[in-house]
């Protein structure tokens, strides 16, 4: 099955990613991300969660939770 990046549409070939690639007549074809593409979606990740985890930290010790205790870093 070939895969294909689900962002930047380059194909996987062996242990190259390609721009361009000729499909053959009913090739399977499946989607993931190219490590260049994954590298920036899971940095792009992290550092979502951690302002999350900064506006968690502001609520609660602003005293507007619901009763309960979280640690913050």
């Amino acid at each position: 099955m070939t895969k294909i990046c689900c962002v930047c549409q380059r194909v996987e070939n062996g242990s190259h990613w390609k721009e361009e690639y000729e499909f053959a007549e009913n090739e399977r074809v499946t989607h993931g991300y190219c490590p260049l593409c994954f590298d920036v979606i899971m940095a792009e990740l992290m550092e979502s969660r951690d302002e999350l985890s900064t506006e968690e930290c502001a609520v609660h010790s602003s005293g507007q939770d619901s009763g309960q205790q979280t640690l913050c870093a």
